[in-house]
């Protein structure tokens, strides 16, 4: 069975609640404060609110996600797949293995129960599921090039995103993507735009306390895509639109939630929607796994093909003399008013680098210019089809005007020839 990707190796101190050092064997225990700086952001009773009030909202809207949607996604749910032989899920371990389970630390579940619920997605492509090429997985790693919506950087328990090459060199200089450097669409340097985050919890901590980081993950994630569609000139293809997944489990619950923007009049608000909440033991106990599965072989592609294809109506800075050489401490893509203030903390911050507003406008310029330079080619081939038209009907005029003197001509003669017979 897969177990997290070795590349993601971590130490002996691993945190398993946001900076939460415990030392790690496979049956390990936590010997840590509940109420350090991150996760106490997270188990404040105000943190659901907060979050509101900056557009992100855990629940679903009015509206909710297009039908299509919730369809897909009861899809992912229920699509049968092919489960792992020889684990300890077969029945004949099933009791054994949930009873060794009890009681146990974070980090446990992590190593011994995660992976049977959401596999490496490195791992599997290495045993051969090629669809999985482009996807690179991270445990535990904090998202150190985005800017935060509230509270502390997200560092979720797993998460899965694009690999950098992915993208060719052109759509990293339209993603303005630097080393070091903040960033909307790369989370860190090796992932770029996360499609699915897990929170664990184990003990008595309620699931709550998984879904506030998950929330914070994934909207930052739809962040991402909104931004960019925006700056390709099509936000209502993102509303109200599925983009990304979120699962939260302890030993026995687990909650599979989607997360879709609504876009109204520039504003971007982001809420969730309930995919599936069940207990892994008394349930199918290889839901989670069948979803995740589904989610890959099927989400995975539009997700990938919609970034693709935003991507295609940005212009690349170098097709544009006057394009600017974004800095280590700004980003090419302009991002909408609501998303702005969060990396303009970080770019005033260090006193350098062009202002969120200055390169929006470049970006502006760029695309009315690139707009401009169409509708200049289609009036001139406009202008050519209608002198081409004129010189058409001006040639049919006169060949009209020539065959009518002819015919004259012809008339006049054979009334002279009348004439000169009737005299003679």
């Amino acid at each position: 069975m897969s177990q997290p990707a070795s590349k993601r190796s971590r130490s002996e101190s691993i945190s398993t609640d946001r900076g939460r050092a415990q030392t790690v064997s496979s049956k390990g225990s936590e010997s840590t404060s509940d109420w350090d700086a991150n996760s106490a952001a997270y188990k404040a009773v105000n943190y659901p609110t907060i979050l509101e009030t900056k557009g992100c909202f855990m629940r679903r809207s009015s509206a909710g996600p297009i039908p299509e949607d919730i369809a897909f996604c009861e899809r992912l749910l229920q699509q049968p797949t092919e489960t792992p032989h020889g684990t300890l899920f077969n029945d004949e371990y099933v009791q054994d293995f949930h009873d060794s389970l009890q009681n146990r630390s974070q980090a446990c579940l992590l190593v011994d129960l995660h992976p049977l619920l959401i596999p490496s997605a490195e791992n599997q492509f290495i045993q051969g599921k090629e669809y999985l090429k482009n996807v690179i997985d991270g445990y535990n790693d904090p998202w150190v090039k985005t800017e935060p919506i509230y509270g502390p950087k997200p560092q979720p328990d797993h998460a899965r995103g694009l690999k950098w090459s992915t993208f060719s060199e052109s759509q990293r200089r339209k993603l303005g993507i630097k080393p070091y450097a903040k960033s909307l669409y790369a989370v860190r340097d090796d992932m770029y735009f996360p499609y699915l985050t897990a929170e664990i919890k184990c003990g008595n901590q309620a699931l709550e306390f998984a879904d506030r980081p998950n929330m914070h993950s994934m909207c930052i994630a739809l962040r991402a895509i909104v931004s960019l569609s925006q700056v390709a000139g099509c936000p209502e293809k993102v509303h109200r639109r599925i983009l990304g997944f979120s699962i939260s489990h302890e030993l026995n619950s687990l909650g599979i939630y989607a997360y879709y923007p609504e876009v109204d009049d520039g504003k971007t608000s982001y809420f969730r929607w309930p995919v599936a909440q069940f207990n892994t033991w008394k349930e199918d106990k290889w839901a989670c796994y069948r979803f995740v599965e589904n989610l890959d072989r099927e989400f995975l592609p539009l997700h990938t093909d919609r970034l693709m294809q935003f991507l295609e109506d940005v212009p690349d800075p170098e097709d544009y003399p006057f394009s600017v050489d974004v800095d280590d401490d700004s980003q090419a893509l302009p991002i909408s008013w609501q998303e702005r203030s969060g990396l303009r903390r970080a770019t005033s911050s260090q006193g350098r680098g062009l202002q969120p507003e200055l390169r929006m406008m470049v970006q502006t310029m760029q695309q009315q210019l690139k707009k401009q330079e169409k509708l200049l080619t289609e009036q001139k081939e406009r202008e050519e089809k209608l002198l081409a038209e004129q010189r058409e009907r001006e040639e049919k005029l006169l060949a009209q005007l020539e065959q009518q003197r002819k015919e004259q001509n012809a008339l006049q003669e054979k009334l002279l020839a009348l004439l000169e017979q009737k005299i003679s």
